[in-house]
């Protein structure tokens, strides 16, 4: 999919460096860096940000490419927590048998219960043959492809 912009990150979670050395009561943008290599949210919703263990509104604040810029300057006291989420669409791991051959890709098959006299795949493509299954002639697999019997 094509994107006007930064593409999503993805799940790609990253605690920010502390920049509360900076702060000083008047400063108010502050670059974003990641093990001191700067980083550019996708925007304010993808980030979790606390000031001296306060976690900030997105409205207080706002990002563009690596700067983050307060709405008020933290002062010289205050401490920093930052976290990017990455995207919110990332759904992690399913849990246990709550994915069904339906939600799969096209390109991945999956059979049960059946009996076959050969199975043929085209090529990468991903398959599983989940037991009870009988198949009493050749399984064809072309280079490129996948397949596994449970």
């Amino acid at each position: 999919m094509a994107y006007v912009g930064k593409a999503p990150l993805t799940g790609a979670y990253q605690v920010l460096d502390n920049i509360a050395s900076g702060f000083n009561a008047s400063t108010v943008a502050f670059n974003l860096t990641v093990g001191g290599v700067a980083v550019s949210p996708g925007t304010e919703a993808n980030c979790i940000i606390s000031i001296s263990g306060v976690v900030q509104d997105p409205s207080a604040y706002t990002i563009a490419g690596n700067q983050i810029t307060f709405s008020s300057a933290p002062a010289s006291s205050d401490t920093f927590f930052g976290t990017i989420l990455g995207d919110t669409f990332d759904i992690g791991t399913p849990t246990d048998a709550t994915v069904t051959a339906g939600s799969l890709s096209s390109t991945f098959f999956v059979k049960n219960s059946q009996t076959w006299s050969s199975i043929s795949m085209a090529g990468s493509t991903n398959g599983a043959l989940v037991g009870p299954v009988t198949v009493s002639g050749t399984i064809t697999i072309p280079s490129g492809s996948t397949f596994v019997i449970l």
